[in-house]
């Protein structure tokens, strides 16, 4: 059996966090939630997804600042990252 794909949601609203992690579970990945850029980028480390869906408007750290920093730290640079915005 394939070992599922890791992806890290970091997103503030709790109830598209529960959405979105809830249809990756059903669809056979393995996600994992962060609530704010702080959150996600300490996740990013202990996690290791392959995938990041990044929400850009956030408390304590928008995702901008979170994708300049994972971008510009090479054991993070080639994680794919997908915007959220809403």
């Amino acid at each position: 059996m394939a070992e599922k794909k890791k992806i890290l949601v970091v997103e503030d609203e709790e109830i598209l966090l529960a959405a979105l992690t809830e249809e990756l579970t059903q669809g056979g990945y393995e996600p994992e939630g962060a609530a704010d850029g702080e959150e996600g980028l300490a996740k990013v480390k202990s996690f290791g997804p392959e995938l990041i869906l990044l929400d850009l408007v956030m408390p304590k750290m928008d995702g901008m600042e979170v994708l300049k920093r994972l971008k510009s730290d090479a054991s993070t640079k080639d994680i794919p990252v997908v915007i959220l915005t809403n």
